[in-house]
């Protein structure tokens, strides 16, 4: 079965989002490593790297932690000081990653705005390719997530980001259900076996090295990026049951975008759901976790209020 988790808070230090994991019982971790919207990132101590590392060891996330890089970034763009800093955040977050033994850097290829497309992607594979070399030895794998494709983003097929990947360079994938869904893609059909099939031609193998399990309830088509939890939008409980016993997942880290509510309590909820429609039942729980929601209809009255009112944007 593919490995649960969720993007967590990082605020207080990275190692603060691994204990998190723990007690909620994640087999794979997303974090930020400075503020999503911030350029400055703040100091990371030998220590607190040191810290991290032990508990993903502990947690046996090792090969299943990513971070994800701020939403300032735009490799595609043709404001040359944007692309320019772009790229020098870009380089850091890599450096920063490989240092804490993430597995990769997630990262939206950019857009083009109202400008030619096909120069924005030739502008973001010279950046990339750029940020890369500049990264050095040791650093973190970039991950290029799909895009709903509004806003002139690029990459809203597995195409259009393999013709964003430099030459001699290996760069992965990160796939999101609520991109793919508004990006075209009908995942209540056939769309999974047509993202499979895309993948397979474009990168040689039919899945890819994350998935953001996000529900969405945009319209179908409508370029539009806005998450739900897993169930609560239009893919629904059928889509997901479909998705968590495809065999090329297996093994493959699946982490949930969502607002975390008060304690992660919602993201608590929608990783029961998500095990239970996998068949892998409900993990141990802490004692410090006896509190925690139990699955059965979304989790208890409140926490289903609780995710109605705070479900209209995605952490991420």
């Amino acid at each position: 079965m593919p490995l649960l988790g969720a993007h967590l808070s990082a605020a207080g230090g990275p190692s603060r989002a691994v204990a998190a994991a723990i007690r909620l019982g994640c087999r794979s971790l997303q974090i930020f490593l400075r503020p999503p919207g911030r350029w400055a990132a703040g100091p990371l101590s030998e220590e607190e790297a040191d810290r991290f590392a032990s508990l993903v060891a502990q947690a046996g996330l090792g090969g299943a932690a990513f971070a994800h890089a701020p939403y300032l970034l735009n490799l595609a763009s043709a404001d040359e000081s944007l692309r320019t800093r772009s790229i020098t955040a870009l380089v850091e977050e890599l450096q920063r990653a490989g240092r804490l033994g993430l597995a990769g850097v997630v990262l939206h290829p950019g857009s083009a705005g109202t400008g030619d497309r096909e120069a924005a992607a030739r502008r973001c594979r010279t950046a990339l390719g750029e940020a890369i070399r500049r990264a050095g030895a040791g650093a973190a794998r970039v991950l290029l997530e799909g895009t709903a494709g509004g806003g002139g983003h690029l990459g809203s097929t597995p195409a259009g980001l393999a013709a964003l990947v430099p030459e001699g360079h290996s760069v992965g994938v990160c796939l999101d259900t609520a991109h793919l869904w508004g990006a075209g893609y009908d995942l209540t059909g056939a769309g999974w076996k047509r993202v499979a099939s895309e993948l397979e031609e474009h990168f040689g193998r039919p899945a890819p090295d994350l998935v953001h399990a996000n529900d969405t309830n945009v319209p179908f088509g409508s370029r539009r990026d806005r998450h739900a939890p897993p169930g609560e939008g239009l893919l629904g409980e059928a889509f997901y049951r479909r998705l968590l016993g495809e065999p090329a997942l297996a093994g493959t880290p699946v982490v949930v975008e969502i607002p975390p509510g008060e304690d992660n309590r919602l993201i608590a909820v929608a990783l029961e759901r998500l095990r239970g429609w996998s068949g892998g039942g409900r993990r141990p729980r802490r004692r410090e976790d006896a509190d925690s929601p139990r699955r059965g209809g979304g989790g208890t009255e409140s926490s289903r209020r609780e995710s109605r009112r705070r479900r209209t944007r995605s952490p991420v």
